[in-house]
């Protein structure tokens, strides 16, 4: 979040940047919420909490940096493009398949398996403009290529999102997944700031 305050809140920084910035944003104020809960030796708010709507925002402002203008420059809605519209369904279809360990959990509180599916709602919208984006043919001015590892990698921050979440909910038995998931997740953060940031500096439109 500070990396992209400090390098995308500029004049005539692209509105993507920002709202990659804001996704980073909202999830840090859940981590917070956590933070606090932690060192304040609280128990566990099952339900709607301020965490969870970090995490709805987090995945709102990725897609927002993905759909709308920067869709309809990627994909001219031509039929060369339709096999990468087709194949960009396997990731929603994989993050679909990935709510089903949380929802047929029988630990699982029904109110945190709601809450669970308003988070996975637009992370499966996410998924599929980033591995739209990251398979689609690229046109002749480049602008496709240079922003293809951005999308690699917020498809594999998004998913590891999702895992993180899953793994919570079974840390009760073995905390390691939690952890792990945790820990690529920060890297993956760092990396999706990144390469934002240099594909943006190669655009040549």
């Amino acid at each position: 979040m500070i990396y992209g305050l400090k390098h995308f809140f500029k004049k005539g920084k692209p509105l993507c940047l920002q709202s990659v910035t804001m996704a980073m944003a909202s999830h840090a104020l859940g981590s917070v919420y956590h933070l606090c809960q932690t060192l304040t030796n609280e128990n566990i708010v099952e339900g709607f909490t301020p965490a969870y709507l970090g995490r709805i925002g987090f995945f709102l402002f990725i897609l927002t940096a993905s759909y709308g203008q920067l869709d309809r420059i990627v994909d001219d809605g031509s039929s060369k493009m339709r096999k990468a519209r087709i194949l960009a369904l396997i990731a929603p279809l994989l993050a679909a398949l990935l709510y089903i360990p949380n929802a047929v959990a029988p630990f699982v509180p029904i109110s945190t398996k709601v809450v669970y599916a308003l988070v996975w709602i637009p992370a499966i919208l996410c998924v599929y403009f980033n591995l739209k984006h990251a398979i689609i043919p690229d046109l002749d001015f480049g602008f496709i290529k240079a922003i293809k590892p951005y999308n690699v990698f917020v498809l594999l921050l998004s998913f590891s999102e999702l895992l993180c979440l899953t793994a919570w909910d079974y840390c009760e038995y073995d905390s390691i997944p939690l952890a792990v998931t945790a820990i690529v997740f920060g890297a993956l953060c760092l990396c999706t700031m990144f390469s934002a940031r240099k594909g943006v500096g190669k655009w040549t439109i």
